[in-house]
This record gives C-alpha cells, sequence and structure tokens, in this order.
C-alpha cells in the first residue's frame, strides 16, 4: 500500500489497492494476460491506514483491462461508500 493517500475525500483518506485478478479457467480457454480487481482502504483524513480507524471495502465488479480504470472506479466507489450511496456499507464509525 502507498505510504500517502491518492485521493482526500469529505475528511477521509483514499488508499486504492489494486491486485492481479486470478480466475480459474478450464484448460485451453483463452486467458487475457492481465486484469485486475480493486479495493479501498479508507480511514480518516490524517490518521494511519491501519487498525480499528480504517476499513477495507472491495470493489465486486467484473476485472479491469487496466491499473488506472480500476483505480478510478475503486476511488468513484469510496465516494459512493462515503456519501452512504452503498447499502449496507459504511465509514461512519472511522
Amino acid at each position: 500500500m502507498d505510504a500517502f493517500p491518492t485521493a482526500t475525500y469529505k475528511g477521509y483518506d483514499l488508499y486504492p489497492l489494486v491486485y492481479k485478478h486470478v480466475a480459474e479457467r478450464a484448460w485451453m480457454e483463452p486467458r487475457p494476460d492481465r486484469s485486475f480487481n480493486a479495493a479501498v482502504v479508507i480511514c480518516r483524513e490524517g490518521r494511519q491506514p491501519e487498525g480499528e480507524m480504517a476499513r477495507t471495502f472491495r470493489l465486486d465488479a467484473t476485472p479491469w483491462d487496466n491499473v488506472g480504470a480500476a483505480r478510478r472506479a475503486v476511488l468513484r466507489y469510496a465516494e459512493d461508500i462515503i456519501n452512504g450511496a452503498i447499502p449496507g456499507q459504511s465509514v461512519v464509525s472511522l
């Protein structure tokens, strides 16, 4: 994870986590060379992104073709969580 947040939104620091997608495939089935999944760590601005003062949210979506698209999507997802637009996901306890 980066030492500094990628973005700050409404008093929260956002740390996108992009990692390689590993899909189970049948033999001889074509595989994309690269695809990525994403998650985001959200914590209060200026706090360390660890322990009880941070939460990690995984974005369940179709894997992205590149890191940049995954990072942009997960940052939008984090903003929606902070705004209360994602049912069942909240940062109120932070």
